[in-house]
């Protein structure tokens, strides 16, 4: 899936863009119904309790206690983002809900994770926005990125990477390395840990720098509510903050 850098479009393409955004929010938020309300906050809170996984080469989404949830059906699934979770079935992207039904059938080229209600989906020819019934808010938008952040998790900035010598640690606001510099790679701590690369196995550390799931995933991913995806060969998991599968790997 091809997603463009609005960061690469000059200032005044990324000025339209926003006044876009704020106008389609706008018209999203006069044109929604007051009723529903909490029928819809209930899903969204159920959804932010399933993760996509992979079976027999089809993907699908376990619950929180690495249970089935949704049966793998579809070629390609994504996070859960406000109630709906971007899927793929036959090269073409669309948006489930809790229950795995469509709510906006496969027929976008490229598309992204609903935020404030919104989400912005591009055809054969333009970028639009649409709401979480798939009714189209602001059409004829031009090329954009939206944030490349991943998932939900507490980031902590209070501790910022340092590389020395092509190693990896962390140092603090001041300036000072607090976690020596001996990583082949490392990423930010979101909800806690931080995952770092050892002769090319990802594990966790804690704020300390102590190792508190150890290296044994060719590819791991950011924690979010206590639960990682990783990676073994090419079979997808899950595991908690204690390093114990909840979803064992899968492919």
């Amino acid at each position: 899936m091809r997603i463009l850098d609005i960061r690469a479009v000059n200032r005044n393409a990324s000025t339209k863009w926003c006044a876009l955004l704020s106008c389609a929010l706008l018209l999203s938020a006069c044109s929604s119904p007051d009723d529903g309300g909490a029928d819809e906050q209930a899903q969204v809170s159920e959804t932010a309790q399933l993760y996509p996984i992979k079976e027999v080469g089809k993907w699908g989404y376990m619950n929180r206690d690495g249970h089935l949830a949704i049966a793998p059906k579809f070629d390609a699934a994504w996070p859960f983002s406000e109630g709906r979770a971007m899927v793929q079935s036959n090269g073409l992207l669309g948006y489930i809900d809790a229950t795995g039904d469509f709510v906006v059938e496969p027929m976008y080229e490229d598309a992204w994770y609903f935020s404030n209600g919104l989400a912005p989906v591009r055809d054969d020819t333009q970028w639009s926005f649409i709401d979480r019934d798939g009714r189209t808010v602001v059409s004829g938008v031009f090329e954009i990125r939206p944030d490349d952040s991943e998932g939900s998790g507490v980031v902590t900035v209070e501790l910022d990477r340092v590389r020395v010598d092509g190693r990896y640690g962390f140092k603090n606001a001041n300036g000072q390395v607090v976690i020596d510099p001996k990583y082949d790679q490392a990423w930010y701590f979101v909800d806690g840990l931080a995952r770092v690369q050892i002769d090319g196995l990802w594990g966790y550390i804690d704020r300390n720098g102590d190792m508190k799931i150890e290296p044994e995933f060719d590819v791991a991913w950011d924690f979010e509510d206590g639960i990682a995806r990783v990676k073994v060969g090419d079979a997808f998991g899950y595991i908690n903050s204690a390093g114990e599968y909840v979803w064992a790997p899968t492919s």
